[in-house]
């Protein structure tokens, strides 16, 4: 198999080990990438450390095994131990969450904008939240009752002009929740959206408050740890007495051992990538399919340690 792209430069990280070789089996011309791709090039790191490479090897092959495991459908590859193959070559059906959480994850918002220019930072933050309300509404939802959802963070484009400011868009939410009251502040004209991107609901048949409500916000860039405490803001502005699910979505996969630092009462429930997949196998991807061969194209070309 042919090794496209340089190791990342954490090169000692599992998480983003099994990434360098998910995005290798992506540009390969035979659609995999194999574990001994990766002993390769880190033989060429740590030529004189074998415990280390078997260790490395033995890590990521873990993290591969658990990721197919985790989401099943929704995983785009097939790891047998030794080589990572992908599942459907021309449709990636049920699987376009994760290879666009893989992607933003793997080349990072600023970078694909700025150095290979392969999309506009803002754009793909939005379609990342966007993403985000169809997995809290799919999460929420039951086989009796479907749940309701809205793309609350800045800057609102899809929404008419006459909401698209946060005081307005308040009030429009307020409309829609049939609940919760608006708090007066000084603040509320200089806010965009006070840390809430995502706001999902499940009603009962009977439309009465006191309802079920998940608060989400998102994080697509590496600086995702720095962000995790941005939503309480909101309460300031907004005030839902009860039936609260505070959420943080991510498009990264997070290491078993850092799992406890996204722990409850700091963010509330933890959507990574794996998650985030689960629940969104229905989404079409057609957003993305449009810029995958410029994606692929720019990262062959490109080469470099990400």
């Amino acid at each position: 198999m042919a090794v496209n792209i340089d190791l990342p430069k954490e090169r000692q990280n599992k998480i983003k080990l099994a990434d360098w070789l998910e995005i290798n089996a992506l540009l390969d011309e035979d659609h995999s990438a194999s574990v001994e791709d990766l002993t390769s090039k880190l033989k060429l790191e740590y030529a004189d450390q074998e415990s280390k490479i078997e260790n490395l090897r033995t890590d990521v092959s873990s993290e591969l095994i658990s990721r197919a495991r985790k989401i099943g459908d929704a995983y785009p590859f097939v790891f047998n131990g030794k080589l990572l193959k992908i599942k459907n070559i021309r449709t990636y059906r049920n699987q376009w969450a994760y290879l666009f959480c893989l992607l933003i994850s793997y080349i990072g918002l600023e970078k694909g904008s700025s150095e290979l220019k392969i999309w506009d930072t803002k754009e793909i933050s939005s379609l990342f939240e966007k993403l985000c309300t169809l997995v809290a509404q799919n999460f929420l939802s039951n086989k009796k009752v479907d749940a309701k959802s809205l793309q609350f963070g800045a800057p609102r484009t899809l929404w008419k002009a006459e909401h698209q400011s946060f005081k307005k868009a308040l009030e429009f939410l307020k409309l829609a929740l049939n609940e919760g009251t608006i708090k007066g502040s000084p603040t509320t004209n200089r806010r965009k959206d006070a840390g809430l991107d995502v706001i999902a609901w499940r009603p009962f048949p009977d439309n009465r408050t006191n309802k079920l409500f998940l608060l989400g916000q998102c994080a697509a860039g590496n600086d995702f740890k720095s962000k995790r405490r941005e939503l309480q803001d909101f309460s300031q502005y907004y005030s839902l007495e009860v039936g609260i699910i505070y959420s943080f979505f991510i498009p990264h996969e997070v290491d078993e051992a850092d799992w406890s630092y996204f722990y409850y009462p700091d963010i509330g429930i933890l959507f990574d990538r794996s998650r985030v997949a689960f629940y969104a196998q229905e989404w079409d991807g057609k957003e993305l399919k449009a810029k995958l061969p410029r994606i692929f194209k720019s990262l062959k070309k490109y080469r470099k340690a990400l």
